[in-house]
């Protein structure tokens, strides 16, 4: 049966999971309280190159199908990474004598995941074991994978998913599963967006009826008939479901479940900041010894990653000012040699809505799945999968097919 959906959110997943719906044959109204949709889909340009303030990369041949079919222009580069200690001098990520260890340690993998399968393999957060839901330090320390770890964090810390000390297992071990882990530490070619991510947003955007800008939802209110109204600054629409893919402000959700379970997601603060450089660079340099360390550079990326541009991209975490934050990332860039003319653009993110360890543990994804429907609210997105792109494109079509089938 047709059903008009609201869905809360116009970031990729909120124009993804819309896309899948109106291909069932749903009516779907997208609601984006921002001038422009995308989230994190969001490319700037300095004269005729373009850099990344979100999304940069994505590995999996699923994607690449999806863009394809949407028309996105999207192919495989070459991400060249390097390490820089705090001398500003190039070093390896683990040292010779470690190498040994890490081929044992990766080796040993598969095996020490086989238990975990239903949790890694399911498409969003199901099936948790309590031993995923301790740190990923402590669970890889539990298991002698102490170099392997070096070899994750860089790419957990860089990204903005917290320090191994901090992040549940589970976490790690979906976003860096077996094949995206071998991508980043073999030098795989990885997908890149010729014409900038923001291109993804504006094909999908094309194919929905109706995506309303600058529009925030003040209010989801379930009523009589299985019907459920959506509050806006607009006025009030009633809607057969309502799919929230972002966090939301509690007061906004006047269903006590779904509210108390909306207010259990932290969110992690990552600034990206571009930087028009003096001289052409071709580098993705992580820079492990302010792994630990808010408001300092984590990761320096260059606009071509496949040959010199003259365009730089700096990463960080926490929240700062961004005077306080440029000034810092300035000396960060002069100590590692990096010659920077000027920041034109930059981006304050709040970033991977996520809960605890602890909460994880006593049950909050099988909480979130029981809820999902109930008084016509689900959660959907990054809220129940983890936010990369590739993860996000099988979960959403996966989500739309579990929850409203096909009009027929």
């Amino acid at each position: 049966m047709k059903k008009q959906i609201a869905v809360v959110g116009g970031g990729y997943g909120g124009l993804t999971l819309a896309f899948f719906l109106e291909k069932a044959g749903h009516a779907v109204t997208v609601f984006e309280q921002e001038e422009r949709a995308g989230g994190h889909l969001c490319t700037v340009f300095h004269k005729k190159e373009c850099c990344e303030l979100g999304v940069v990369l994505g590995t999996s041949e699923a994607l690449i199908k999806f863009l394809r079919h949407l028309g996105v222009k999207a192919e495989y580069k070459y991400f060249h990474r390097n390490f820089l200690g705090a001398d500003g001098k190039k070093q390896a990520q683990i040292a010779p004598g470690e190498i040994a260890a890490f081929q044992e340690q990766l080796k040993r993998l598969p095996e020490i995941l086989a238990p975990y399968q239903g949790a890694l393999n399911a498409l969003g957060w199901e099936n948790i074991p309590d031993a995923l839901t301790q740190s990923f330090e402590a669970w890889c320390h539990e298991n002698n994978l102490h170099t392997l770890l070096k070899v994750y964090t860089p790419h957990l810390v860089a990204f903005g998913f917290g320090k191994s000390s901090e992040i549940p297992a589970i976490y790690a071990l979906k976003y860096l599963d077996l094949m995206t882990l071998s991508s980043m530490i073999e030098s795989r070619k990885l997908i890149a967006f010729s014409n900038g991510a923001t291109e993804i947003m504006t094909r999908l955007a094309q194919k929905l009826e109706d995506l309303r800008l600058n529009t925030p939802v003040t209010g989801i209110i379930p009523g009589e008939h299985h019907r459920v109204t959506i509050a806006s600054p607009v006025g009030k629409e009633d809607f057969d479901a309502v799919v929230i893919t972002v966090p939301l402000d509690q007061s906004v959700i006047q269903s006590p479940e779904h509210a108390s379970l909306m207010g259990c997601y932290r969110r992690k603060a990552y600034n990206v900041l571009a930087y028009v450089a003096q001289q052409n660079y071709r580098t993705t340099t992580y820079f492990s010894h302010n792994f630990e360390k808010e408001g300092h550079l984590l990761l320096l990326y260059s606009s071509k990653p496949d040959k010199p541009g003259a365009l730089l991209t700096a990463y960080a975490t926490g929240e700062l000012p961004i005077k306080d934050l440029k000034a810092q990332i300035d000396v960060d860039l002069k100590v590692a040699g990096f010659k920077a003319d000027r920041l034109f653009a930059y981006k304050q993110w709040q970033t991977f809505p996520h809960v605890s360890g602890a909460k994880i543990k006593d049950g909050f994804y099988d909480q979130v799945k029981t809820c999902q429907g109930k008084q016509g609210i689900y959660f959907s997105g990054s809220l129940t999968c983890f936010p990369t792109l590739d993860k996000l494109t099988q979960y959403l079509s996966d989500f739309a097919n579990r929850y409203f089938g096909s009009e027929e």
